[in-house]
């Protein structure tokens, strides 16, 4: 709806019949790997968050950074992964005052 699609549009973009497109809406249908992989690719979506959906589903941040993250190299993701290590190791060790 975002992207102001017909069904008959997307099953083009996707390159999968109309009536497949339709079934896996009303959830009659699994898609396959590749169709899966098209999909999430073309709305710009996590498969972890299609897959495994919590509560930062609703999150603006979380969903700024993930967005962000796929812009990032292999350089980038590793300093990524350390500070946020970092950020959650230091906030789980037992403050002075405890």
């Amino acid at each position: 709806m975002d992207k102001k699609l017909t069904q008959a549009e997307l099953a083009e973009i996707l390159d999968i019949s109309l009536p497949y497109l339709k079934d896996l809406e009303r959830f009659r249908n699994n898609p396959s790997y590749d169709v899966f992989k098209k999909v999430i690719h073309y709305f710009n979506l996590s498969a972890d968050t299609v897959i495994y959906p919590n509560e930062n589903l609703t999150n603006t941040t979380y969903q700024q950074i993930e967005r962000l993250l796929t812009r990032c190299d292999e350089g980038q993701l590793r300093v990524i992964l350390a500070t946020t290590e970092a950020l959650l190791s230091e906030s789980e060790m037992p403050s002075d005052s405890e």
